[in-house]
Parts: structure tokens; C-alpha cells; sequence
């Protein structure tokens, strides 16, 4: 091993929370200066999130151990003087007690760093080769996507930087279990006491990989670790060329058989579903990518317009494909899709900010959410799904059933990826739908991924022989539109809906509750005592703001929907049969 840079990891002390990075820098040039700097962002995490805060005692030396001065010159940049020095050695610590898939996170029962938040790199040479040498402590393993140099279970040839950033690193003493798929081997492992049934995981986790492997003709690495947290209510991913990072409920393991309609347990599905997402981000996103996402620009943002693709597509596939697998029923899934729709019909922000824009200010807003989120903004992982889904039928409706969307990324995955490794230039996922369907997208691209119109459900279902009812509750009543929540005995305004009668007459996130036309409030859901009024009805409702008691006079609104029901049309032709069953693999359910 000889690359131009050795790092090497260790933690010795994890009771202390701390990470210690030794980094030695070869073949420097005749520069007088040499500047490492600390990336600020992790990809597929689409926040700035600098990470030179958890950098501590900073030191830098020459080949023989003596110290070279140095100054920090900007807030992730150290410059060291090297005039007359081939090599540098720097040392450093890195404080690692946050528990996210994106950051770092150490203590006595097991260390998880991403190297993107834990290396530093020299200027100018993210293109140089790595040695990496990583010391567990004693008795502990390491579990990372890198392959181990040969004859070695502690050191790892990385190409270069971008590969040493797209690596998560778990050390631990924890379970795990092997599995291959098309002969590629796969590794499973997880830290944290919980109630997963490891005899289920083996029997099901194949069966995701093997479905998004299908789905693009092959498995595009050499090997692959699923790197899980099992965590008291932890939920979320992040994906990655050769692994994936999943956090997860510890007790969400509720149910993990199949059940008499064929279905596993709600938590339990979820827990797949998570799974299967970020595994299919190792073809799209990691492979298959916006020219923007790599190669990555460390130190700022690197904005898309396309993550609507990135996410919406890929949390598409991720419930469709748990289909494909048969660990989820039709019905099961066409329940999952109403939820959605109910979901996005409670963003006023969806008529307000587009797609596109979504994705682009991903790092001030989704990222970032308080209480106008849902006003100002709407999700692209959510917006997208849905869009994702009548582009699917749309494409089956013009091609006779014979093209979908899957044709669409691979195709893509053809033409950017494979040929060339490179990513595709904005306006290549509305080129190469056009391509596929062989009908013009423009107007749907203009309308709801560009645009903010309502979608027209009827407009995709209908070729289908499907219809989109809302279902509204039986009882009536009338609402204040505020999102609320019972705490400590209290009922309090989390968020308040643009356009309703909260905004209206004042009322505001933090608001407590007090009584609704004299009526006491206590921690009861305020649309819920309002079941015997209607819509038009004027009333008075009390709140406290900042320990002060004020009366707001509203004007109530009709509730929204309860849920959505997705139902088979009876006048539906044999062709919209077919195309229903082409997508959802039955013609009912």
C-alpha cells in the first residue's frame, strides 16, 4: 500500500466519545502551504451541517515528528506551512456522540462514523488515492462496504476521496449474517437491543435486493453491508454506492410472518420498506444521478431541481417492488397510496411551491422544517412519490401498457450510468420519458413538476378503470384547520393551515387551547368537540400565548377529508383492465 495519503481511525477511549484521525500527507508539491479542509455536508443529506465543529487539538508535524505551524483560516480550513517538507503528518480528534445515519456516534457499545464527517482532504487532491487503516477496539469488528486489502482485516484501498466520503463505518461486537445474491455477497448487521427476529431478516432482506436487481438487469457492486441501528422510535436512511445506513424502531419488529391477506406487520414493513429504499438508491442516486450529485463539491451546496426524482421515484419503487416481493399485498399497497393522497391534501404548501423548486431549496426548507413548513412548502419525497405514480399509469396509458416508468431510469441508468458514469443533465428525466412513452410530457412536466396545479386524479386512474374517492366523516362537524397536539394534560397548536379560520382570526403555533365556545379544551383533539357544529359557524376560542389568556373569534371551516379510497370503476373497458392489472398485478383487490 502506497497511495499519496494514509489515514488511519481509531477509538481508544469510546467511553470518551472521541474519534482520534492521523492523517499523512505524501508527495506535496513546492507550494510553501498545504490547506486540509473539513467537508460541511454528507451526501444524500441535503443540509449544510459543518462538521469542523466537532474538531478538536489540531496538530500537524514533519516526517521526523517535529511540529509545523499552522492557522485555521476559515471555519472548516487548517493551512500548514511545509516550505521544505515532503510530508506531513497531522493529527487530530473528532467528538462523535450524534446518533443519525449522517453523523458520527460513539460510546462503550459500538462506534459508527461517516468519513465524510470524521477525514479531512487537501485541497486540489480529491482525486488522490486513500490508504486507510481503521483500529477497532479489542474484540470489536468493522463492517463497512470497502473490500479489505488483501490479507487484511484493518486496511482498505480507497480510489479516492469521493469513495472514502461514500463510506459509513460501524465497529462493534454485533450480530450479523451473510447472504449472496447473483453470487455478490451482502452483509446484514445490527447494533442495538431489540425485538428483530434475525430468522425473518435472512429470509426476507434477499428478497428486496433481489427485486431492485431485477429491475435494472443487474447488481452494479462487488459487495454490499446493510449497516442498521435498532433504536428506541428511530426512523430514517442513508444511502450509499457499496452499503446503507438504516435506523430503526428497536421494538418495531411487531409481526413477521405473512398473514392470512398476506401482509407482515405494519412496523415490520416499514422497517423493510427502509430497507429497500436505500438499497434501490444504490442504483438511483449513487449510479443512476443529476449531474449536480457527483462528483460533490464538499464545501457548499450543490443544488438540483431533480430530487423530486431522486426521492419521489425511488419511495415509488420502494412500496411498489415490497409488492414484487410478495411481502406486501395489492391491497396492503393500494392502502399505502391512499394515505399518501391524504397526506399531500394537507399541505396547503403544495399549491404554492413546485416540485422543482422543493428539490432545489431542499437545504433551507425540507431540511430545515418549523411551523409554515407545511404552508410554504411541500415534501419531494411525498409529491413525489404521487406524481411518480400517475407518471408510471401515464406512461402505461400511452404505450398500451407496453412501456412504465422503470423504463424510463433504465434507460437512463443505460445511457448515463453504464456508458459513461456521469450524470444526466436537467431535462434529461422529462427527455427520456417522452422517449419511452413516445408522447409529448411537456404538459404534465409543466403542470406538477413544475407547476403547483392540483393533480387530476381521474386524469391517470380513469384509463385504468380506477376512481379516487375522499371520504369525509359521516358525523359533519367543522374544524379550525391547526395541526395540534395533546401534551401534558394541554391542547397545543403546533401548526396553523394557510387559507383556514385559525389564520384568520390570529391564532398561532404555541397557542394552548383553553375552550371552544365555552367548551374546556384539556388535551381533546379541538375538531373532535366540534363534530356537533358546521361549517359557517362563528365562535369564540381561548388561548394562552405567553401566559396570557386572549379570545379569538372564528368563523369554522369544513373539515378536510378523512381518507381517501382508491375504487375499482365498473364501467371500466377490457383495455383498462388490462392496464390495471399490467400495474398492480390483479384487476381488484
Amino acid at each position: 500500500m502506497s497511495a499519496p495519503i494514509a489515514i488511519r481511525i481509531q477509538v481508544p477511549q469510546p467511553q470518551t466519545h472521541l474519534i482520534e484521525v492521523e492523517m499523512r500527507v505524501m508527495a506535496l508539491s513546492d507550494d510553501s502551504e498545504l490547506i486540509l479542509r473539513m467537508p460541511v455536508w454528507s451526501p444524500g443529506s441535503y443540509l449544510v451541517r459543518e462538521y469542523a465543529r466537532h474538531v478538536q487539538r489540531f496538530a500537524a508535524f514533519d516526517k521526523d515528528g517535529e511540529r509545523l505551524r499552522f492557522e485555521k483560516i476559515d471555519k472548516t480550513s487548517w493551512k500548514i506551512d511545509v516550505a521544505h517538507v515532503d510530508q506531513v503528518r497531522v493529527t487530530y480528534q473528532v467528538y462523535a456522540h450524534d446518533l443519525t445515519v449522517r453523523t458520527n456516534h460513539v460510546d462503550t457499545s459500538h462506534a459508527f462514523f461517516n468519513c465524510v464527517a470524521t477525514c479531512m482532504y487537501p485541497d486540489g487532491r480529491l482525486d488522490d488515492a486513500i490508504d486507510l487503516h481503521i483500529v477497532p477496539p479489542e474484540g470489536w469488528e468493522i463492517f463497512c462496504g470497502l473490500a479489505p486489502a488483501e490479507g487484511s482485516k484493518t486496511y482498505f484501498e480507497v480510489a479516492d476521496f469521493d469513495e472514502l466520503f461514500d463510506t459509513p463505518v460501524e465497529l462493534g461486537p454485533h450480530p450479523y449474517f451473510d447472504f449472496e445474491v447473483e453470487g455478490v455477497p451482502h452483509r446484514f448487521v445490527m447494533w442495538g437491543v431489540s425485538n428483530a427476529d434475525i430468522d425473518a431478516l435472512k429470509k426476507h432482506v434477499p428478497e428486496l435486493v433481489k427485486v431492485n436487481a431485477r429491475m435494472f438487469g443487474e447488481i452494479p457492486y462487488e459487495r454490499y453491508v446493510f449497516i442498521n441501528h435498532l433504536v428506541d422510535g428511530g426512523f430514517g436512511g442513508l444511502e450509499h454506492r457499496h452499503s446503507s445506513v438504516n435506523m430503526f424502531d428497536a421494538r418495531g419488529f411487531d409481526k413477521v410472518e405473512l398473514d392470512e391477506d398476506g401482509n407482515l406487520g405494519k412496523k415490520y414493513g416499514n422497517f423493510l420498506r427502509l430497507l429497500c429504499h436505500e438499497h434501490f438508491h444504490a442504483y438511483h442516486v449513487k449510479r443512476l444521478r443529476p449531474e449536480a450529485l457527483g462528483p460533490f463539491d464538499y464545501q457548499n451546496e450543490n443544488y438540483t431541481h431533480d430530487l423530486w426524482a431522486v426521492e419521489g421515484v425511488t419511495s415509488y419503487y420502494d412500496t411498489y417492488n415490497m409488492m414484487g416481493t410478495g411481502l406486501l399485498s395489492p391491497a396492503a399497497y393500494v392502502e399505502l397510496l391512499e394515505k399518501r393522497v391524504l397526506e399531500l391534501s394537507q399541505y396547503p404548501g403544495r399549491l404554492l411551491h413546485s416540485l422543482e423548486m422543493a428539490s432545489f431549496d431542499a437545504w433551507i426548507k425540507f431540511y430545515r422544517p418549523d411551523e409554515n413548513t407545511r404552508n410554504s412548502t411541500v415534501s419531494y419525497y411525498l409529491k413525489g412519490e404521487l406524481v411518480s405514480w400517475m407518471l408510471d399509469l401515464w406512461i402505461r396509458t400511452k404505450t398500451g401498457g407496453e412501456r412504465d416508468l422503470a423504463d424510463v431510469l433504465r434507460k437512463l441508468y443505460r445511457e448515463h450510468y453504464k456508458a459513461r458514469d456521469e450524470g444526466y443533465p436537467r431535462g434529461a428525466f422529462e427527455a427520456a420519458v417522452g422517449e419511452i412513452s413516445g408522447a409529448d410530457p411537456t404538459e404534465f412536466f409543466d403542470r406538477y413538476i413544475r407547476g403547483t396545479h392540483e393533480i387530476a386524479w381521474e386524469e391517470f386512474l380513469a384509463p385504468v378503470g380506477l376512481r379516487l374517492k375522499p371520504v369525509h366523516d359521516e358525523r359533519g362537524g367543522a374544524s379550525i384547520k391547526a395541526v395540534t397536539r395533546a401534551e401534558d394534560d394541554r391542547r397545543v397548536v403546533r401548526e396553523v393551515l394557510g387559507g383556514g379560520p385559525g389564520e384568520q382570526a390570529g391564532l398561532c403555533a404555541g397557542d394552548v387551547l383553553v375552550a371552544i365556545d365555552r367548551w374546556e379544551v384539556a388535551e381533546r383533539d379541538p375538531d373532535e368537540l366540534l363534530i356537533d357544529y358546521e361549517e359557517g359557524d362563528v365562535v369564540d376560542v381561548h388561548v394562552l400565548r405567553r401566559g396570557r389568556l386572549h379570545t379569538l373569534t372564528m368563523t369554522l371551516a369544513k373539515p378536510g377529508p378523512k381518507s381517501y379510497k382508491l375504487e375499482v370503476r365498473a364501467d371500466a373497458s377490457q383495455k383498462a383492465r388490462e392496464l390495471r392489472k399490467g400495474w398492480l398485478g390483479v384487476e381488484t383487490w
